[in-house]
C-alpha cells in the first residue's frame, strides 16, 4: 500500500511536467509561426463592441449549461433551484480555468449535489449525462456541416470529420448494442478481478442511468439545450473572427470548431493551452483564414473567460461550501 501511494505521488508531479513541457513546446512553436507585427495590427483593428457581446453570450451560454444540468438532476427526480446550480457552475468554471484538469469543476459539481435522497451515484450520473450529451450534440452539428461542406467543393477536412465521425459512429453503435444486449456492466462488476466496492459502484451507476428513460419530456429539453449551447458558442466565435475584420463561413467555421474541441479534450496539456489554438489555427488555415487572425480569435475567447471566472472565483470563496440536499432551506 505504501508503495502504491509512493508511485501515485511520483506520477502525478511527473504527468504534470510532461504536460507543462507540452504545454511549452506548442506555445513555442504558435509564437515562430505568428507575424506578430499583423497580430497587434489585427487586434488594436477590432471592434469592442461586438466582443463586448460575445461576453454577454458567454454568460448565457453558462446558464443555458445550468438548465440543462438541472434538467439532469430532475431527471433523476432530484429538484435543486436554477439560481444555485448558476453559481455553483459559475464556480466549477473557475476551478476549471484554474486548475491543470477539467476534472476540477466537474468534481465540484457532483460534490455540491453529493447529499441527495436519492444516492451520491446521481451526482455522478447527471455530470457524465451532460458531458456526453453535449460530445454528441457538437458532433452532429459537426457532421451535418461536413457533409454540407464536402458536397460543395470536397474539402479535405471535411472528408476527415465525416470518415472519423461515421467510424465513431459505427463502432459507438456496436458498442452501446453489445452493452445492452449481453449486460456486460453487470457481468464486468461480477468479474472476480473487480473489487466488489467497485463493481457495486458500477452497477448503481448503470440503474441510475436507466432513470432517464421516465422522464422523455426532460431528455427531447437536454438535447434541444445541447445544440442551442453550442450553436451559441459557434455563433461567439464566428462574431469574434467578425469584429477582427474576417468574414468566416459558419458551416467551415462548425468543422473547424468540431475538430478543435474533440482534440483540445485530450488531457495532454493544461487547460488545452497551445493545443486548441495550434488546432484551430492549423484547421482555419486549410479554410484560408489567417493565422494571426486565428490565434487573436482564440486568445480573445480564453480572456472573455476571465470576468466569469472571477465571477466563479467569488461564488466559490464565499458561497455555501458544504453539499445542498434537494428541496432542503435554502435549496432556491
Amino acid at each position: 500500500m505504501g508503495d502504491e501511494r509512493a508511485s501515485s505521488g511520483i506520477r502525478k508531479p511527473l504527468l504534470f511536467a510532461l504536460k507543462l513541457v507540452i504545454t511549452v513546446g506548442l506555445c513555442v512553436l504558435i509564437v515562430r509561426y505568428v507575424d506578430w507585427p499583423r497580430f497587434w495590427s489585427v487586434l488594436r483593428q477590432s471592434n469592442l463592441w461586438i466582443i463586448g457581446l460575445v461576453l454577454v453570450m458567454r454568460f448565457g451560454g453558462l446558464t443555458i449549461s445550468a438548465v440543462k444540468w438541472r434538467l439532469l438532476l430532475a431527471g433523476q427526480d432530484l429538484r435543486y433551484g436554477l439560481g444555485r446550480l448558476v453559481r455553483w457552475y459559475t464556480a466549477a468554471l473557475f476551478l476549471t480555468h484554474f486548475l491543470p484538469s477539467s476534472i476540477g469543476g466537474d468534481g465540484y459539481r457532483i460534490y455540491k449535489t453529493w447529499n441527495n435522497e436519492r444516492g451520491r451515484a446521481c451526482a455522478v450520473v447527471a455530470i457524465f449525462a451532460e458531458r456526453a450529451t453535449g460530445l454528441l450534440a457538437l458532433v452532429l452539428l459537426g457532421y451535418i456541416a461536413a457533409i454540407i461542406v464536402y458536397a460543395r467543393d470536397a474539402h479535405v477536412v471535411a472528408r476527415a470529420v465525416i470518415i472519423v465521425v461515421t467510424i465513431g459512429f459505427v463502432v459507438g453503435g456496436i458498442g452501446a448494442w453489445f452493452l445492452v444486449r449481453y449486460k456486460l456492466v453487470h457481468r464486468f462488476a461480477k468479474w472476480k478481478l473487480v473489487p466488489a466496492k467497485i463493481g457495486s459502484m458500477l452497477t448503481t451507476l448503470y440503474e441510475r442511468a436507466g432513470d432517464f428513460r421516465r422522464h422523455p419530456r426532460e431528455n427531447g429539453l437536454v438535447a434541444l439545450i445541447s445544440f442551442a449551447f453550442h450553436l451559441n458558442k459557434l455563433l461567439g466565435v464566428w462574431l469574434i473572427l467578425y469584429a477582427l475584420g474576417a468574414t468566416t463561413n459558419f458551416l467551415e467555421l462548425t468543422v473547424a470548431m468540431v475538430t478543435v474541441e474533440v482534440i483540445g479534450r485530450l488531457p495532454i496539456t493544461l487547460g488545452g493551452l497551445g493545443l486548441v489554438e495550434g488546432s484551430f489555427i492549423y484547421v482555419m488555415g486549410r479554410f484560408g483564414l489567417g493565422g494571426e487572425t486565428g490565434l487573436a480569435a482564440m486568445l480573445l475567447m480564453r480572456v472573455l473567460l476571465i470576468p466569469l471566472s472571477l465571477v466563479g472565483a467569488a461564488f466559490y470563496f464565499i458561497g455555501d461550501r458544504e453539499p445542498v440536499r434537494p428541496g432542503a432551506p435554502g435549496a432556491e
